[in-house]
């Protein structure tokens, strides 16, 4: 009795037959299992063919026939709806312009039409869609006669006069090939062919893990151990369900788990480097050359540009200039807002180049406009020695491939050619020629039927492992499925999949991030499920070993991967260690303290201002990196809605009404609301013009601000009665010791007017007010400098200190006196703040302060580096 895959396998080769296998992939395995493990140790490659390979030794025609392919059959759609065909059923004829969607889903039907008719499940459909694809159909065949051409599924298969009926050919796991024994009957159930099943075999226990990362993971830790035993790698194969979402995951993972893969299934062109750049230029035409659209194709790191920093540059000036979008047109944004002319001509170049390839109409022109590009934008050598050099040659030899289907259905042009070309890459993998040593990862059901020592298939949820051949998927479901010929070999392939050779491991996950999922019904018919609530090998792991060593117990056992050796060791040689010039631990030289000081009349002064204050307090680190190695951040996205500038237009508001009430009366509030809404529209006008920024952003600036702006008054009514506001906006400074201390204060009034030395110091806030009350450690040294810069400069007592928080429509004072305890809190605090900075100053000690509350949000901490760890 057959035991295993290689048995079954080698039993069919020894006694003469010619294999035929579900894959060219599964061909090739045995073929390689067979020379290694057989007792002749050699086999002819001849004796193993795919079953594709198979059948079409039997599909003949005539000599001067060209069989039709995916791109013949859209351009045969393609011309039939350019010439006005009506297929209501299939086309919306109330919306032409949405033709060109319909296109690939027509086109996809036509080697079926055959099928269904002979099939008879047409009289089961609709009148007009019968007459739609009766008439679709013998347009097809008229227009494959007029062009030389043959559909290869309308070909039945039969046996040539010279056929060699010695040769012996054995079709194996004949139940995971849908179309096998339909073929061996059309052939008339020669003696010479005999057809296999996968051998009878008890069902593998599915594992069941709680999300996909988890089975990954748990599977990956599997195969370290087997490495680590000195299993070889071609020994172990993983089949992955659902490989469109799991394989991204799956390559992470293994490479922090050292675990060497090779896909053998590939990626989409388009999601290599140099197919990404085709697809980038399709949507900046499609965005209208927007902001996103342009950053996305020129800041791409895989795109061979020669001037990336002109590319920087032309960014910043469209971010400085709030330029959001562009347009089709001669005319935009960008070349009215950019105010360069340099930027502006390069743009308008870049502009038109884009434009010119995504509207070319023929093969030449997509051509010439492609190498203009290249030429201009790329340096010379282009991709060369990467990977994506091949890709980009593969892209352009699917314009070939497009021009030699265009010929031969007499087409010269074709409207939105580049589209077109994306649209086939779209179906077209690109597998990587040069081969590097790993494990072999294969789709499923690919793996179902391959042979290894030790088999892992991940993912084999009831939907993914579903493996179902539709041969007439345009008819509806509820037709009968006699009618729709489909064929169900997702048992045959679980089957096959559990005859293993060693260890056989099937998995799937119940949950991951596109939602739940549910085992195969077959396993729990067969109770074979097991079910993990968590890892069954989680203590094997590396990197909890890690950390357990680390945090919990300094004599735990841990095994450390090569990555990990490796990556501790360069850490150990750069990062880890010690530095004098480390200034996040060491004070900086004195050379480098003198370039913070400002000469003001022949003085070398430290300027300080509220924010500089602050972020001292907060990080002196932070402070150091900021004011004197002048580190900012980079901000390239355009904000729809500046919020720094409806701050300014608040602020002026403020500015313009309290400057112009004199001594505040609250007998006239009802006139205060009517001059401060007035202000307030007349202001938003002044800086946005009548509609701007845009309509949507105006209209919600004055339903969130209009109302809120007229708050103070109440709040001003019951606080500053019969006061006057006599400074706006006034910037005070003054000397102490080797410093300027200076700000610029929003408003301050006089308490008791018109000529008394008792003021109030407000600043506003768009937003929440930093603190609500002052105390010990100070959030903000604000209100207090502005205090000691009145009393310095004005000679007057800041007897008051508040924030008007807009957003809160209410004041929050600090202090309402002059020697409250909370006004000497602050200068007492303020004092302390000052002599630290002084003494940082005059010893160059600026050393990092790391702690959770100062480094959370802290854009220096790549420099910093106080709080990150090692793996």
């Amino acid at each position: 009795m057959v035991s295993s895959k290689r048995s079954y396998v080698q039993q069919a080769f020894d006694e003469g037959f010619v294999c035929v296998f579900p894959t060219e992939v599964a061909a090739r395995s045995y073929l390689v299992d067979y020379a290694l493990h057989s007792n002749k140790r050699a086999i002819l490659s001849e004796r193993a063919i795919s079953f594709d390979t198979f059948r079409s030794m039997f599909l003949k025609h005539e000599e001067h026939l060209v069989p039709a392919n995916s791109l013949i059959r859209s351009l045969f759609v393609h011309q039939m709806l350019a010439g006005g065909l009506a297929l209501p059923s299939l086309v919306n004829p109330r919306y032409p312009e949405a033709n060109g969607r319909f296109i690939s889903y027509i086109s996809s039907i036509l080697p079926s039409l055959r099928e269904a008719i002979e099939a008879e499940a047409l009289p089961l459909l609709a009148d007009e869609m019968q007459r739609d694809l009766l008439l679709l159909y013998q347009l097809y065949q008229q227009f494959l006669a007029e062009h030389s051409l043959f559909e290869p599924r309308y070909a039945q298969p039969c046996l040539s006069g010279d056929w060699d009926l010695s040769k012996r050919y054995c079709i194996l796991f004949t139940d995971t090939i849908g179309g096998a024994q339909d073929l061996f009957t059309s052939l008339g159930c020669p003696a010479w062919l005999t057809l296999r099943p996968t051998p009878a075999v008890k069902l593998a226990t599915l594992e069941v893990f709680g999300n996909h990362v988890m089975e990954i993971k748990t599977t990956l830790r599997r195969i370290r151990s087997l490495l680590s035993e000195g299993v070889s790698a071609h020994s172990i194969v993983i089949g992955c369900a659902a490989s469109d979402i799991l394989l991204p995951v799956l390559e992470e993972e293994a490479a922090l788990y050292d675990v060497p893969l090779v896909i053998r299934e590939g990626k989409l062109a388009l999601q290599y480097p140099s197919g990404r750049f085709l697809q980038r230029l399709q949507e900046v035409y499609d965005n209208q050359f927007s902001l996103e659209s342009l950053k996305s194709l020129l800041l791409d790191p895989g795109i061979p540009y020669k001037d990336r920093e002109l590319h920087h540059r032309f960014l910043r000036r469209a971010v400085d200039k709030s330029i959001v979008h562009g347009s089709l047109k001669t005319h935009d944004q960008f070349t009215q807002m950019l105010a360069d002319n340099d930027l502006r001509s390069w743009y308008r170049g870049l502009k038109q180049s884009i434009i010119d390839i995504v509207t070319a109409n023929d093969i030449e022109m997509l051509r010439r406009k492609l190498n203009h590009f290249q030429d201009t934008y790329f340096t010379p050598e282009q991709w060369k020695g990467t990977e994506g050099e091949d890709v980009y040659s593969f892209c352009l030899d699917a314009i070939d491939h497009i021009k030699s289907a265009m010929q031969r259905c007499s087409l010269v042009v074709y409207p939105n050619l580049f589209s077109y070309l994306l649209s086939y890459l779209q179906t077209k993998l690109y597998v990587p020629q040069q081969r590097k040593g790993g494990i072999a990862v294969y789709a499923w059901p690919q793996a179902a039927t391959v042979i290894a020592d030790h088999l892992f298939i991940l993912a084999l949820d009831g939907e993914s492992a579903a493996t179902i051949e539709r041969p007439l998927a345009f008819l509806p479901s509820q037709i009968e499925e006699s009618y729709r010929k489909e064929i169900d070999t997702t048992r045959a392939n679980l089957l096959a999949a559990s005859l293993g050779d060693g260890r056989v491991t099937l998995s799937c996950h119940a949950k991951r991030y596109e939602g739940e999922m549910l085992p195969p019904s077959l396993f729990m018919e067969e109770d074979a499920l097991l079910n993990h609530e968590s890892s069954p090998n989680l203590s094997e792991d590396p990197y909890l070993q890690e950390l357990e060593l680390y945090s919990q117990n300094q004599r735990a056992v841990a095994r450390s991967l090569d990555s990990q050796i490796r990556f501790f060791l360069q850490a150990s040689r750069t990062s880890l260690l010690p530095r004098r010039d480390d200034y996040t631990r060491h004070p900086i030289p004195k050379t480098l303290v003198s370039r913070l000081l400002e000469e003001r009349e022949g003085k070398a002064l430290l300027e300080l201002s509220p924010t500089k204050i602050d972020l001292f307090n907060r990080c002196p680190y932070a402070w150091l990196v900021h004011y004197l190695y002048k580190v900012t951040k980079e901000d390239f996205d355009v904000q729809r809605v500046d919020h720094l500038m409806i701050g300014n237009l608040l602020h002026l508001v403020y500015q313009r009404f309290f400057s112009s009430v004199g001594n505040f009366d609250p007998a006239l509030l009802d006139q205060y609301r009517n001059q401060l809404a007035s202000l307030f529209d007349s202001t938003l006008t002044e800086l946005y013009g009548s509609e701007g920024p845009t309509p949507s952003i105006r209209s919600w600036i004055i339903a969130e601000y209009r109302e809120k702006v007229l708050a103070i008054l109440e709040q001003e009514a019951k606080l500053f009665s019969h006061t006057q506001s006599i400074l706006f906006e006034h910037e005070l400074s003054f000397e102490r010791d080797a410093m300027l201390l200076h700000g610029r204060i929003d408003r301050i009034i006089c308490l008791n007017p018109p000529d008394g030395r008792h003021y109030a110091v407000i600043d506003y806030k768009k937003g929440e007010a930093p603190m609500t009350r002052l105390k010990e450690p100070l959030e903000s040294y604000q209100l207090p400098l502005y205090r000691v810069l009145v009393q310095q400069v004005l000679k007057a007592d800041a007897s008051h200190a508040a924030y008007y928080s807009i957003k809160e429509e209410r004041y929050r004072s600090l202090w309402t006196y002059e020697d409250s305890e909370e006004a000497l809190l602050g200068e007492e605090l303020l004092d302390g703040c000052l002599s630290s900075i002084s003494d940082a100053l005059e010893g160059g000690a600026f050393m990092a302060t790391p702690s959770k509350q100062h480094c959370s949000g802290c854009d220096y901490r790549p420099l910093c580096r106080r709080r990150f760890a090692t793996r």
